[in-house]
């Protein structure tokens, strides 16, 4: 599992109640939804297509996805479950932005690096994705781009662990040129 559930996994910052698998194995969407219903929670197929399948079962959504990219860090195990390291999820995070820039994105990359330097998650990102998908000045202007994520709703904070989104912006407005000659620095390796 990876996403902002397995990362409030880790953190505990915020809430999430969507779970989102990844897997490096190909599967058939017709298999899935067979065990879905053999299950017999109540469930409807969102999106389904060569390679994912995002699905309501019992009111919380659940998404799976074929994955090319290897997780590399170190999992937690909760419940028999395998949640991604904190470094692979960062690393999503970071495309996650560059794709398309929701407060909630924002808001875990913030919490992680507030622990994590983010020369460890660019250097990540080179070994997970490769120099060739790594565009640093493309990345950092995603870091700065806000304006998709302005009418998205704040996340639900775990109580104490509540943030302004002013302050969230301003913390990766006052980082990005490091940000992106971390992420030259790693490129160029």
């Amino acid at each position: 599992m990876a996403g902002g559930t397995a990362l409030a996994l880790h953190l505990g910052h915020r809430i999430s109640i969507d779970l989102n698998f990844f897997t490096d194995f190909n599967f058939k969407v017709e298999s899935i939804i067979s065990e879905i219903r053999k299950t017999g929670y109540p469930f409807q197929i969102i999106s389904e297509g060569d390679g994912y399948l995002i699905v309501f079962v019992d009111g919380i959504k659940v998404s799976l996805f074929k994955y090319d990219y290897p997780f590399m860090d170190k999992p937690l195990i909760y419940k028999g479950v395998q949640v991604a390291g904190i470094l692979d999820i960062a690393s999503m995070k970071v495309i996650a932005i560059s794709q398309r820039g929701t407060k909630r994105d924002f808001v875990d990359l913030f919490f992680i690096l507030q622990d994590l330097p983010f020369h460890k998650v660019a250097e990540h990102m080179v070994r997970r994705f490769g120099k060739e998908r790594i565009n640093p000045i493309h990345l950092g202007k995603s870091l700065v781009y806000f304006s998709d994520a302005e009418s998205n709703p704040d996340p639900e904070y775990i109580k104490g662990k509540e943030l302004n989104w002013d302050n969230v912006k301003k913390f990766f407005r006052h980082r990005v040129k490091q940000f992106v000659f971390d992420l030259n620095m790693s490129v160029k390796g």
